[in-house]
């Protein structure tokens, strides 16, 4: 994971290491990245900061999801949700028994972010009032904006 946290790090990114030390996260203003690897497979999975939890919502987002998984190769978009929210998440993987070297794996990281922002900038066009966060930003100035965005 360090490998990980590094390339990403070179990419101009900032990483945090989960407790457990099998996975990095990637924060932005608007989601949030986990990378990790599982057995053979690498995966990198987003969290949009978005409530669904609104009926409304949740169905215009719903449809957004079909649209772009019958659509568009990466990354695979869902809904998921625990008892108290609804979020869109985001997921790319590839397998990788003989590992990757660094180009192949910043390649793939690069795709992956990349894709998966632009995934939640077109649900932030269909839903813009659940997008609260710019306001947060703006308030606490650019000082504390870059802390929290890449």
């Amino acid at each position: 994971m360090e490998r990980i946290s590094s390339l990403l790090e070179e990419q101009g990114l900032r990483t945090q290491a989960d407790p457990s030390g099998k996975a990095i996260m990637v924060p932005f203003l608007n989601i949030i990245f986990i990378c990790q690897l599982a057995g053979s497979t690498f995966s990198v999975q987003g969290v949009w900061r978005g409530d669904l939890a609104d009926p409304t919502d949740r169905a215009k987002a719903v449809a957004f999801v079909q649209s772009h998984n019958a659509n568009a190769l990466l990354p695979k978009v869902y809904l998921a949700d625990n008892e108290e929210e609804v979020k869109l998440h985001t997921e790319s993987n590839t397998v990788v028994p003989a590992g990757l070297n660094d180009v192949q794996l910043v390649q793939f990281l690069q795709v992956s972010l990349t894709a998966s922002l632009h995934v939640v900038s077109e649900i932030e066009k269909l839903l813009p009032h659940l997008v609260t966060w710019a306001d947060e930003a703006k308030k606490s100035g650019p000082a504390a904006q870059s802390k929290e965005q890449n």
